[in-house]
């Protein structure tokens, strides 16, 4: 396979937190929606409970609204402080990433992956970076300053015209 772009981008907590905000620019109203749904039906439920008088079904129910929302608060703040104290994040390490019409490689430190394109979430374009997520909660991300063969807007274009439903431009 003929290597078509190449990419060495450097995690670091700068980028790492510059990720973090277009991330939660991006899906925290979808999050934060889900969760008032998910709290309002339970809550109705509960109601509807203590109107008929069930009140062991209703403190039950109680209990998981309290969980869920405890849950749906802290588990993202968890997962944030977890990636923030990687060894990525902290180390700086270096991920080269090597591009070829099928899939792309991921090296870091002697070690790496392939992933095909299709088995990519999305691809978002920012001023800065391209983040291509693996699912809806995790991305790679590559600096536009950081590709060593072809460029930037030559790596916008392919992406672009090879999956135009996943390639979305954020500004």
């Amino acid at each position: 396979m003929k290597l078509l772009f190449k990419n060495k981008t450097t995690y670091s907590r700068e980028i790492y937190e510059e990720f973090l905000k277009f991330h939660s620019k991006k899906f925290s109203f979808k999050y934060n929606c889900f969760s008032l749904l998910v709290s309002a039906l339970m809550l109705y439920f509960i109601i509807l409970h203590i109107v008929y008088k069930n009140y062991e079904t209703s403190f039950v129910l109680c209990a998981f609204l309290t969980a869920f929302i405890l849950w749906r608060y802290f588990q993202p703040i968890e997962e944030v402080r977890n990636d923030y104290n990687s060894k990525e994040i902290t180390n700086e390490t270096s991920f080269t990433f090597s591009f070829y019409d099928k899939y792309f490689k991921i090296y870091t430190k002697g070690n790496y992956s392939i992933l095909k394109y299709k088995e990519l979430y999305k691809i978002y374009e920012t001023d800065k970076f391209f983040y291509l997520y693996t699912d809806k909660m995790h991305s790679l991300l590559l600096d536009k300053k950081g590709f060593i063969k072809g460029t930037s807007l030559e790596f916008k274009e392919f992406v672009k015209n090879k999956y135009p439903s996943k390639y979305k431009l954020e500004r």
